[in-house]
């Protein structure tokens, strides 16, 4: 009499050819039959074929998790101390196909078996591993099955890319800014913008307003959609409330939020994250776009963005990723503006009975450089402001608009990328049979004509055009309250303060300063303060004309 541990599977829970009071029932006649006594059941359902048996959430607590791996025998010993292993004799499923459908990890589960003084069992396909023959019959049954779970991924994948190329929705997550909606003009469901009831577009295009316009940081958007989420809900929020669910009020997190105004979703475009082998042999997994069979990327909504919004916002956020940007929500109010003769900025910093402002070199040695000494953050910041003000302050505060061109760069790019994907595919053993080679070149030809044709047609580049507010630098100080909207300010002016050891004499020696061309200074106290001449010029120009 042996102990049975029996093995139950479903890839579905609504699978009745296969339900599990039938398997069940199977494996107890089996049992009894044998005077074997049933000492547990592995249930495992919604469980994929393709899972290992010992990483699955039931069996997987029969088994060690080291089987098939290479390990020590202190990490096989714990493993198998940590299951339930010692508690059976044998595994028994009522088909192979229950047990895995992958011929390695059955053959692994098969030889820590017969290792361990074990036995795998399965009652409909009958097989014996004590005999050649049993093995043999196995190996083909298992081949089967691991063929039948490749073509039910094939049928999925033909399904999915079906799906997409037709405009369809295939299900699960949507895209923040869209909603799912039945086509009125056909089959199934299709992803419209979602500008009522949750107004996720909406949203979507404040974020883009705050951070393209405003120039707002990550972290200050962030903060901004947490404040109400009611308002503001988040992507998952947002599909529980339009599936009549209460929200969890789940948070906005940078990444998240960065990951999301990255992805080409925000143009109506589908991307796909697959798993690809290098030539090491490391797998690797990548995110790519779908493409069209013109090797286009496959246009599957109506954009949430333009074009030249979605370039405009992926500058905007390239520039405030780089770490001298000083683009932070909490910053000070000089952080990027003000700088110790020796080039590192200075940082505000807690005195005994005032904030004084240091060498940056103080928080990466814990000494100071040597060629300053503190100053107060009171001081500094009134002298600094009141110097720029009365130099510009009766200018006009001109900001930065982004012109998008006529700039075929984008789709050249496009072209060159499917271009690039279609040799891999090559390369990994795609388009091999002769029918597949002839597809590759007419594929190839096809992308390579529309290159040419791209290149030939002449183009202007995006670029940045300066636009008048009718507001002074003088008005616009007044109104912002925010210490970070007049660093804000400061930095886009190009207001760079270096703060000296001592005092200098009102007017030094270009030679002194440093490099001269194209800056314009003034000195006051200990604090030079420059901006650039092209822009001091400019609006002195335009003072002029007015």
């Amino acid at each position: 009499m042996a102990r049975v541990l029996g093995v139950l599977r479903l890839s579905r829970a609504t699978d009745e050819s296969t339900s599990v009071v039938r398997q069940r029932a199977s494996i107890e006649r089996w049992a009894e039959s044998r005077g074997h006594t049933i000492v547990g059941w592995a249930e495992d359902v919604d469980v994929s074929g393709a899972v290992a048996p010992w990483q699955r959430p039931e069996l997987g607590k029969w088994l060690p998790s080291t089987i098939g791996k290479e390990v020590s025998e202190v990490e096989e010993r714990r493993a198998w101390e940590a299951s339930r292993a010692g508690e059976w004799d044998i595994a028994c499923a009522w088909k192979l196909d229950r047990v895995s459908r992958r011929v390695l990890h059955v053959w692994q589960l098969v030889e820590w078996t017969e290792a361990e003084g074990k036995a795998l069992a399965s009652v409909e396909d009958g097989f014996d591993f004590s005999t050649p023959m049993g093995k043999i019959l196995f190996s083909l049954i298992a081949a089967f099955a691991e063929g039948e779970l490749e073509a039910i991924r094939f049928r999925a994948k033909s399904s999915f890319a079906h799906l997409m190329r037709s405009g369809r929705w295939r299900g699960g997550f949507v895209p923040y800014g869209y909603r799912a909606e039945k086509d009125p003009e056909g089959e199934g469901w299709k992803l419209v913008p979602d500008d009522y009831g949750t107004d996720t577009a909406g949203t979507l295009r404040e974020i883009v307003r705050r951070i393209v316009e405003d120039g707002d940081a990550i972290n200050a958007v962030c903060r901004w959609l947490n404040e109400d989420r009611d308002k503001t809900p988040s992507s998952l929020d947002a599909q529980r409330v339009r599936s009549g669910k209460e929200p969890k009020g789940a948070l906005w997190r940078v990444g998240n939020l960065t990951k999301m105004l990255r992805s080409h979703t925000l143009l109506g475009q589908v991307e796909m994250t697959e798993e690809v082998e290098l030539p090491d042999g490391k797998k690797e997994t990548r995110t790519r776009l779908v493409r069209d069979a013109e090797g286009l990327p496959l246009q599957r909504a109506e954009p949430l963005l333009t074009r030249a919004e979605w370039d405009a916002l992926q500058a905007k956020l390239t520039e405030n990723a780089r770490p001298n940007s000083g683009n932070r929500y909490d910053r000070s109010p000089l952080l990027q503006v003000a700088f110790c003769v020796c080039g590192r900025p200075l940082y505000r910093n807690n005195g005994r009975t005032w904030m004084y402002y240091r060498c940056g070199s103080r928080n990466i040695s814990g000494a100071e450089c040597g060629q300053n000494q503190a100053i107060r953050a009171d001081t500094l910041e009134s002298t600094i402001t009141d110097a720029f003000l009365q130099s510009v302050g009766h200018l006009e505060v001109v900001k930065r608009r982004f012109v998008p061109g006529v700039d075929n760069r984008a789709a050249i790019e496009d072209v060159t990328r499917a271009l690039a994907e279609l040799r891999e595919d090559r390369e990994a053993g795609l388009y091999s049979s002769e029918l597949g080679k002839k597809e590759y070149r007419e594929s190839f030809l096809r992308l390579e004509a529309r290159r040419e044709a791209l290149l030939s047609t002449p183009s202007e580049p995006d670029r940045w055009e300066d636009e008048p507010t009718g507001e002074t630098y003088r008005e616009r100080f007044e109104r912002l309250a925010e210490v970070a909207d007049r660093n804000k300010e400061l930095r886009e002016a190009g207001v760079r303060a270096i703060v000296h050891a001592e005092e200098l004499p009102y007017s030094l020696p270009l030679v002194t300063l440093g490099e001269t061309e194209g800056v314009f200074r003034r000195t006051f106290g200990r604090v030079e303060l420059t901006m650039p001449r092209n822009f001091y010029n400019m609006l002195r120009d335009r003072t002029a004309t007015t």
